[in-house]
């Protein structure tokens, strides 16, 4: 080894290294150890975890979760769906939520664990009409990770009862669908989520059914029933493109932006103005002409030669008047 090994000395100046220069020819006994890819992997890969577990506490994670629609009996498809989209962006999330990583799995943390749990807690409605607090009671009776805290939750939204019930919610619900303040925007985005909830479901309405709903709500509103009667196929998303087209156009003008029933309510109004005002101006042409009527004086009338002008002692008509009437002088 000292035979293949030349070691040399640059300058002469105190403190310079020493540069030892290996012949390419040294044997395997002296190479350097190789390293262990799979060892480093797994520490940076520890390394990511605990920075990912300290970054995503229970404040970090409940607030990434916020857009989330509140879990109710109607809706677990598309909550679900919410979740997981948001919990991917979060180190080791996903492999807590489908049991990847457990209790005894050397990455599996506690506190993201715990974090995760509490999160998805403030995601459940808890007090509305459909509520799903017996679950919530039921999660906190034992200390379950967050894998069977998700499970717990998915066989208690998905079992075939519990679809049933849901089909039929999203029915009514599409039936009961209104529009308000003259808004056909937000009608269709409404329709389009009950659609989206019932596609997750693997039932999803016929686009007819979508159709029928829809025009049941703007055939006869006086902003979009022209609209309405113009589409002559039935497709929802034509419907849907002619009344956006509609409503943009509406709130464009200014002087069109208000509610076209309170705009029916004031031309209306107008209109019993007028006939009022009419009706005023009449009776008083009316009264005017009596009281000039009535100021004019009345000409004298002579009912024995029916001449005006002078009265019965100022005619001289001859008049025979017969012997046995009142008016003749006694003899």
């Amino acid at each position: 080894m000292v035979e293949d090994t030349e070691t040399r000395t640059k300058g002469s100046r105190k403190g310079k290294n020493t540069q030892v220069r290996v012949d390419n020819n040294a044997t395997s006994e002296n190479e350097p150890e190789a390293i262990n890819d799979e060892t480093d992997g797994d520490t940076d890969s520890d390394s990511d975890f605990d920075d990912g577990d300290k970054q995503y506490n229970f404040r970090t994670l409940a607030k990434l979760l916020e857009p989330v629609p509140k879990l109710t009996s109607r809706n677990y498809h598309s909550w679900s769906a919410h979740v997981k989209s948001f919990l991917r962006s979060v180190p080791h999330a996903m492999k807590h939520l489908e049991g990847t990583y457990d209790k005894k799995h050397p990455k599996w943390s506690r506190s993201l664990d715990d974090a995760l749990i509490n999160a998805l807690r403030g995601t459940i409605d808890t007090t509305g009409e459909h509520n799903v607090n017996y679950l919530v009671l039921d999660v906190i009776k034992e200390y379950l990770t967050f894998n069977q805290v998700w499970r717990k939750i998915e066989n208690g939204l998905t079992n075939e009862a519990t679809k049933t019930s849901h089909r039929l919610a999203l029915i009514s619900q599409l039936n009961d669908t209104k529009m308000f303040h003259s808004d056909a925007r937000k009608l269709i985005q409404e329709i389009r989520s009950i659609q989206t909830e019932s596609s997750l479901l693997g039932k999803p309405f016929a686009d007819d059914t979508l159709f029928s709903a829809l025009q049941k709500c703007t055939i006869w509103h006086p902003v979009y029933k022209e609209t309405v009667a113009t589409v002559h196929q039935i497709d929802f998303n034509a419907l849907a493109t002619a009344l956006s087209i509609r409503q943009t156009a509406v709130e464009s003008v200014p002087a069109q932006r208000t509610d076209p029933r309170q705009a029916s309510a004031r031309t209306a109004g107008n209109d019993d103005q007028n006939e009022r005002a009419g009706e005023t101006e009449a009776e008083a042409d009316n009264s005017h002409a009596s009281s000039r009527n009535a100021s004019k004086p009345r000409r004298i009338r002579c009912w024995i030669c029916k001449r005006p002008g002078h009265g019965i002692s100022q005619c001289d008509a001859l008049v025979t008047i017969p012997k046995d009437s009142p008016l003749a002088e006694p003899k």
